[in-house]
């Protein structure tokens, strides 16, 4: 197989592991809604690129927690239907690096929108 034809077959196969994630966890229709909420105050607020990249970044990291989290679910899933200490140990520190993520990126949106709004921090 062609060097050309091996990449767009693993594109392909990340499009349909997103296609997957999307269509089956409902976190992921919640943090793509606030996505929007803050692209949109990116919008009417108009950060400086610094700002910009922030946002991004946060918006990417939630992403990228919750297809890790939502890899995890499925893995346990098909390891174990019964009921296992490790697999909900497992289970809650996948979630908790969601929430975290979460946490990150609300804070980045403090820094980056806040100052916008006319707060300062004291100094």
């Amino acid at each position: 197989m062609s060097f050309p034809l091996r990449v767009i077959k693993k594109f392909a196969h990340a499009l349909a592991g997103l296609k997957v994630a999307f269509s089956t966890d409902n976190s992921f229709k919640t943090h793509l809604l606030f996505s929007f909420i803050a692209l949109a105050a990116g919008l009417w607020l108009r950060p400086d690129l610094t700002g910009w990249a922030l946002i991004v970044l946060a918006i990417g990291l939630v992403f990228v927690a919750e297809l890790f989290n939502t890899a995890i679910e499925y893995l346990v899933r098909m390891l174990t239907t019964d009921y296992h200490e490790l697999a909900e140990k497992l289970l809650n520190i996948s979630a908790g690096a969601v929430l975290f993520a979460t946490f990150t990126a609300l804070a980045l949106a403090a820094l980056v929108f806040l100052p916008l709004l006319g707060f300062r921090g004291t100094r």
